[in-house]
């Protein structure tokens, strides 16, 4: 008998020792770094999963696999590789990866981002194309954003000898722009703090905070469906208070349907007959992607530029050059190419979105010579460091999440322009 129990015992603690040491990659997948027992590679990618993946891009090649928790993914990172995703197996590898705190159901029903490939989206996409963003809309909508800049650059002067939270004052006129875009109204009075809508702004903030903390559940599914951390309900409350400041609007708007035209959003919107909830996600997903990624790289190219003199000299000299006395407008902006360049530099170094929204296979595909299983999540990389650079010389404090902060935020002192320049 007592042979039998260490038979048993040695038997249960080899099965384990498979179970745990084996490699869990499935077979022909995408090369990649050999796996941790439970947790992956999730322990490899540090504070800096961008330069990480970088790195093992330039190890393992343009297509590569890992094991997040229990989650395959397969990382995309070259044009080539992209192309094959995004173009040649396009439809197979559509599927859309939510996020576990984003799946909240109401949303994601009705959103152009996190919807699959359906009629609702493909509604969405057409109002998007045809009516949002041609380049009639755009153009036409130019003096609004060059108005709100302008207001900034005012409130900045305003504050000459103080201590400013540059991201904080770029976020609000950001939040402003899409406003006005939007609703034809302004969201937050730089001058009053506690002016505006205050609270649609801080729910913004806070929204786009939660989109940058983890949540263990997208490591490991199992716990997403009982949303044991509550960051599922959390996303849910804020997205209801975002909606109930703006509902008001809407329902204004809805009862002067017919009468005097704003030509913005709404009106596009309400003349195509969404309904709110489809317009609710929407605005939603406008002013998260057009306000946190962008004050983020303005806020990166500031503190650039606080290092570099010599490029805030050239930078200066082609405005005079250019635009002179004169105050600068979107038309100027073809015109201003060492300026372009500086822009493009800053987004290659702090990209806002550096991994992108991930895809997820909808049947299993060969792609590359590789296997892609059915539910693989996919990722297209677009980061590489700089030529001879490695990852410890990446100077500047970064917060990673769906985008690349700077962390701590940049504080600068504002001094009065001298009288030359």
């Amino acid at each position: 008998m007592e042979v039998v129990s260490i038979a048993i015992v040695s038997f249960s603690f080899l099965l384990f020792l498979f179970f745990i040491l084996r490699d869990p990659r499935q077979k022909n997948l995408p090369p990649g770094p050999r796996p941790s027992p439970i947790v992956g590679n999730l322990l490899q990618l540090g504070d800096k999963p961008h330069a990480e993946f970088a790195k093992l891009a330039q190890k393992y090649g343009q297509l590569f696999s890992l094991k997040l928790g229990s989650q395959t993914v397969v990382v995309a990172s070259s044009p080539a590789a992209a192309a094959e995703v995004l173009k040649t197996h396009d439809k197979i590898l559509s599927g859309r990866y939510v996020f576990q705190s984003f799946r909240v159901k109401e949303h994601i029903e009705n959103s152009i981002v996190w919807s699959e490939c359906n009629d609702n989206w493909k509604l969405l996409r057409k109002v998007c194309r045809t009516e949002l963003f041609t380049p009639k809309m755009i153009e036409s909508q130019s003096e609004i954003r060059e108005g709100k800049a302008r207001e900034m650059v005012k409130f900045l002067r305003s504050k000459e000898g103080e201590v400013v939270k540059i991201v904080e004052v770029v976020f609000g006129t950001l939040v402003n722009i899409f406003g006005n875009l939007i609703f034809s109204k302004d969201v937050f009075d730089l001058e009053d703090p506690t002016g505006g809508s205050v609270e649609l702004k801080e729910h913004l903030w806070k929204l786009l905070e939660m989109g940058n903390s983890t949540n263990p559940a997208d490591y490991f599914p199992i716990m997403g469906k009982y949303d044991l951390f509550g960051q599922r309900r959390a996303v849910a409350e804020v997205l209801q208070q975002i909606y109930d400041v703006w509902g008001i609007n809407l329902k204004e708007r809805r009862g002067m349907k017919g009468s005097e035209s704003n030509n913005d959003f709404v009106d596009v919107l309400l003349n195509a007959g969404l309904e709110d909830q489809k317009i609710n996600a929407l605005l939603m997903e406008l002013f998260g992607a057009g306000t946190e990624t962008s004050a983020s790289t303005i806020e990166w190219a500031i503190t650039e530029l606080t290092k570099k003199p010599l490029v805030v000299s050239k930078i200066r000299l082609e405005l005079v050059n250019v635009v002179g006395d004169n105050t600068v407008k979107e038309s100027d902006l073809p015109h201003l190419p060492y300026l372009q360049a500086f822009v493009k530099e800053t987004l290659r170094l702090h990209p806002p979105t550096p991994l992108l929204l991930p895809r997820r296979a909808l049947e299993t595909c060969t792609v590359m010579n590789y296997t892609i299983p059915k539910e693989c999540q996919i990722m297209n990389f677009e980061w590489s460091l700089p030529q001879g650079m490695s990852t410890s010389e990446l100077s500047m404090d970064e917060k990673f999440g769906l985008t690349l902060q700077k962390d701590p935020p940049l504080l600068i002192v504002l001094k009065a322009r001298p009288s030359n320049i």
